[in-house]
């Protein structure tokens, strides 16, 4: 039997009055009550402002697609985001805040953003290659190695041209190993690590654009690239970390997921990976997101009347839009704290709104590397299931833990045993 699964567990107690917005966002646990799970609607007092906590589909959606401007990014939000990155990036107080995502965008865009596949198997195969060389049943620290893995991906996918694409940037290697020790430090911290290789990739960018007459170097700035290189690979190592653990814990689906792989083999032979030929994969990348969302919650504005659920909201208040408790809500999903990627299969019929799953967010906001991230975690997980079972290292639980983001916790949580190559072909 699968071991019961990591949850964050809710301390508050009525009368929910905060100390103030920002110590509930570091520390959710402490101040929200258990009944978020439960409910749609929240309401608080912090800092002597009125706070409402979200957890409706339809009105979640609707605050993220602000299409009449009535929710706006909480300033607070921007004051966190600046306070990290600095003052020149997507900032909700900026008039130029579309400008802004085009320049964060702009990696994504480049010729060798066309077709990243390879070169996300060849930071797979690295890891892979590693594993496979040490002995047999090793442990392994999945929190270290999806973190050398997907900043050494998103490296190779848009900061390396056709000649160098096949190698390890060191100081990439050096970047994910410092942030790695530094696992428990600030965000603050994070991007100090990152700063360095921040500098090699504008370099970078600046020595693709020059001699290009309709180039736009605008968003060639430090801040954009440490935005650009954490967002990219942090969320998805920790999730690509989530997901291994968890086919660990669930072998049945584990070997149906590595079926799925081997049989696609002669599609990715002919060139590319197509995504939808792999829908149990898909699904357990989806309930992972559901179970463990990285951004947990975002902060807007609600400055006119909202309904929601059919109770009228008085606007002028701040909303936290709880990604975390939607996905577990009782109202909204059974059995919410098991892992079911059945729920995202066709026919499964038990997620009731589309928009209940939103770990990429929605509306012009919404996360820019989605598809980037998806094609990422499913070669990642193809890669390492097609070579190693993964089982549970007993003594060595995972748990979670949020500092302003949902993160795993737990050091070599992992057994790998290779997988006998004549039965793989």
């Amino acid at each position: 039997m699968a071991a019961e699964l990591p949850r964050l567990e809710f301390h508050g107690q009525s009368p929910l009055v905060f100390p103030g917005v920002g110590r509930v966002i570091r520390d959710p646990t402490r101040y929200w009550p258990p009944e978020i799970l439960q409910q749609s609607v929240t309401e608080a007092r912090a800092g002597g402002k009125r706070l409402v906590l979200l957890a409706s589909p339809e009105s979640v959606s609707e605050i993220l697609l602000n299409q009449g401007g009535g929710f706006p990014r909480a300033r607070l939000h921007d004051r966190m985001l600046g306070a990290s990155y600095g003052d020149n990036l997507v900032r909700g107080d900026r008039a130029d805040w579309r400008q802004q995502r085009r320049q964060v965008m702009a990696p994504f865009q480049a010729p060798e953003a066309a077709a990243p596949e390879a070169r996300i198997a060849m930071a797979c195969r690295r890891i892979v290659d590693e594993w496979g060389a040490a002995a047999d049943g090793q442990p392994v620290d999945i929190l270290r190695d999806a973190r050398r893995l997907t900043l050494d991906s998103l490296w190779r996918s848009f900061f390396c041209d056709e000649a160098s694409f096949g190698e390890v940037e060191p100081l990439v290697e050096e970047t994910a190993l410092t942030i790695d020790a530094h696992e428990d430090a600030p965000l603050i911290r994070h991007l100090e690590d990152l700063r360095p290789l921040a500098a090699l990739a504008r370099q970078r960018e600046q020595a693709r654009l020059s001699g290009r007459t309709d180039a736009d170097d605008s968003g060639l700035d430090l801040n954009t690239m440490l935005l650009f290189l954490h967002a990219g690979h942090d969320n998805v190592a920790a999730t690509l970390a989530w997901v291994l653990w968890l086919m660990a814990q669930y072998p049945q689906a584990q070997a149906r997921v590595r079926e799925e792989w081997r049989r696609g083999r002669a599609q990715r032979a002919r060139g590319g990976l197509d995504s939808e030929a792999y829908p149990l994969s898909r699904a357990v990348i989806s309930e992972t997101l559901r179970l463990y969302p990285p951004i947990m919650h975002l902060i807007r504005e609600v400055t006119t009347d909202i309904e929601v659920e059919g109770q009228t909201l008085a606007g002028g208040f701040t909303t936290v839009l709880s990604l975390y408790a939607m996905h577990r809500n009782r109202q909204w999903w059974d059995r919410p704290d098991a892992f079911e990627p059945s729920r995202f299969l066709e026919g499964g019929n038990t997620v009731r709104h589309r928009s209940v799953w939103l770990p990429f967010g929605t509306g012009p906001r919404g996360c820019v590397g989605s598809m980037f991230a998806r094609t990422e975690l499913i070669l990642a997980v193809g890669s390492i299931l097609e070579r190693f079972e993964l089982l549970p290292n007993p003594g060595h639980p995972m748990g979670c833990r949020v500092d302003f983001v949902l993160r795993p916790v737990g050091r070599q949580t992992l057994l790998v045993r290779p997988i006998d190559e004549t039965r793989a072909t």
